[in-house]
């Protein structure tokens, strides 16, 4: 798959910032006054691995949120000023990861997080990253949009494009797009399958050992 590959596009949250567990603070601030938490078991696997979101935890719950597009603003309000307090930490080794990929193949951030965002994120830990493909004005994960975009924005076939992700919704739109996906362990995904990744990775750690020994011949 490496050697297929003409560029890798990575997934941001779960992958490279350690941010979930801010996107669920941020929901569950919205959500207690319906008196409703998410536990992160629960969040884990519905929000993040399988991207039912909002309207997941209605229908599993009976959740009653009466303006849910008020939500989504209200929470979008919140995880912003997390964005821009730096509260939300990039994962060890995922500058060296960008840095050492970055050499080798053509990279790019593909995420369902609006790119203003993701670069608040990036811009107070690094000077230079890849480009950002954010999710504005496309469908989220698990459609395939996002890729789509980025694979077009590097001017690369689907199918030369290798994918980095943490979650099924991920894997999903990757497969959709036509790219092969590796599915990136960390502590929120433990245990849950997605079957449609090619393969798997422990971490970060495994990658950036990867490309040190692809960089040193």
């Amino acid at each position: 798959m490496w050697n297929n590959a003409q560029a890798i596009l990575f997934d941001f949250d779960g992958v490279l910032a350690d941010s979930e567990p801010f996107y669920r603070m941020s929901w569950n601030c919205v959500l207690e006054r319906y008196r409703h938490t998410i536990p992160e078991e629960i969040y884990w696997k519905y929000w993040t691995f399988l991207g039912k979101g909002l309207e997941g935890e209605i229908a599993r719950t009976g959740l009653v949120v009466p303006d849910r597009e008020a939500a989504r603003v209200q929470q979008r309000s919140i995880y912003t000023g997390y964005c821009a307090n730096g509260d939300i930490p990039l994962f060890p080794l995922a500058v060296e990861v960008l840095d050492a990929a970055s050499l080798l193949k053509k990279c790019v951030i593909a995420s369902n997080t609006r790119s203003s965002l993701v670069q608040s994120i990036l811009e107070r830990r690094v000077d230079t990253f890849p480009g950002i493909i954010g999710g504005e004005g496309l469908r989220s994960k698990p459609f395939p949009d996002i890729f789509l975009r980025a694979s077009e924005s590097l001017c690369v076939e689907p199918s030369r494009c290798l994918v980095f992700e943490d979650a099924w919704k991920g894997i999903k739109a990757a497969g959709e797009a036509g790219m092969p996906a590796v599915l990136v362990r960390n502590r929120c995904n433990a245990g849950l399958q997605a079957p449609e990744a090619a393969c798997e990775i422990a971490g970060l750690s495994e990658l950036h050992l990867f490309l040190k020994e692809v960089t040193n011949g």
